[in-house]
């Protein structure tokens, strides 16, 4: 589960990751220039961490992510712009250029998760999550996706759990 499975289209790309993975002690388990050769090595290695760019030869990061859900987590590693398309749960994202402080933290933060037994959300939470998604579509007529998108940034920008996130919006419109 602790593989790392390198994926961009082009080649310097490639090159450049592995590298620094060498350089900071870490070894890619696999170096692919395409999402379905990323998805075959992941399914070969039984999982890990795919870092790889947004685009891809044969799809998105975005594709690649679905693809791998709960298989893989997913570093992209490309442009603020590019990053602001990702979305999936199991996304990770890191503008570049990226330092290697960063670069590392990430990997470690990664690691951790894929090691961690994951926890199923309840009804409960569930339908606290799903009623402040309609306070902020009401309120700032946003559609259900971009709601549930601000819930989960605003959850990452501030490290508090989504449900805890989720209660903070209701608390703010009661």
């Amino acid at each position: 589960m602790d593989s790392i499975i390198v994926v961009f289209a082009n080649e310097e790309a490639r090159r450049r990751i592995r590298s620094l993975l060498d350089a900071g002690g870490f070894r890619a388990d696999a170096v692919c220039s395409s999402g379905s050769e990323a998805i075959r090595a992941v399914r070969t290695l039984g999982g890990g961490v795919v870092v790889c760019g947004f685009r891809l030869g044969d799809m998105t990061a975005n594709h690649l992510g679905a693809d791998l859900l709960g298989l893989a987590a997913l570093l992209v590693v490309s442009s603020a712009a590019n990053l602001d398309l990702c979305e999936g749960e199991n996304l990770y994202k890191l503008a570049s250029p990226v330092s290697r402080a960063d670069f590392f933290a990430m990997l470690d933060l990664l690691f951790r998760k894929l090691r961690r037994p994951s926890r199923k959300r309840g009804q409960e939470d569930k339908a606290l999550i799903q009623r402040a998604k309609e306070i902020l579509m009401d309120v700032n007529r946003m559609t259900e996706a971009e709601a549930h998108r601000f819930l989960q940034k605003r959850s990452m920008d501030t490290g508090a759990r989504l449900t805890d996130t989720a209660q903070a919006v209701i608390d703010a419109y009661r």
